[in-house]
């Protein structure tokens, strides 16, 4: 997603209250989307100011928002503003979580999963208490460690030796 400047924002929202331009007007002068420029103009008359992006929400702050949306029975915009919640569409979200699978579809963690395995290959006890299982794949990945740093030196070297003659030459073909 694009990030606008402040003083683009605050350029809009002055000419939309100074001057009197509708959103779409400013949409097709400025570029952002209208339904943007819509949101920047609330935001500011409600609360004088732009709300922060990429902010994290708590499970029980989002129970809280879709709690008094629901009893207020307020649109997603409002609520947004209200709670000083960027984009609009973050709450229709929530909701959409909440409706499919409960309270605590709010509380999962969102993000990428790690490609790094979460179990260690090196067991938590004492060695003499290791299955032969578990010291055999710890000793394949000692083994696998060793060769792949046996590798990178060996890389090394040959830069290394690489390096030394061509400064070997250089020096020749200067003489």
């Amino acid at each position: 997603m694009f990030k606008y400047s402040e003083g683009l924002k605050m350029e809009i929202v002055l000419a939309h209250k100074n001057k009197g331009l509708s959103a779409r007007f400013l949409a097709k002068i400025y570029e952002p989307d209208r339904k943007l420029i819509e949101q920047w103009i609330a935001q500011y008359e409600l609360n004088g100011k732009f709300t922060e992006p990429t902010r994290h929400f708590s499970g029980e702050f989002k129970l809280k928002v879709l709690n008094y949306q629901q009893e207020h029975h307020l649109s997603d915009l409002r609520t947004a503003l209200l709670f000083g919640i960027t984009n609009k569409a973050t709450v229709g979200t929530w909701r959409r979580k909440y409706l499919a699978g409960g309270k605590e579809a709010l509380f999962q963690k969102q993000g990428r999963y790690s490609k790094m395995p979460k179990k260690s290959l090196i067991p938590n006890k004492p060695r003499e208490e290791w299955t032969e299982q578990e010291e055999l794949a710890y000793l394949r990945m000692e083994n696998e460690y060793l060769k792949k740093y046996l590798a990178l030196v060996q890389e090394d070297e040959k830069k290394k030796q690489q390096q030394k003659k061509d400064r070997e030459k250089l020096k020749l073909s200067e003489n």
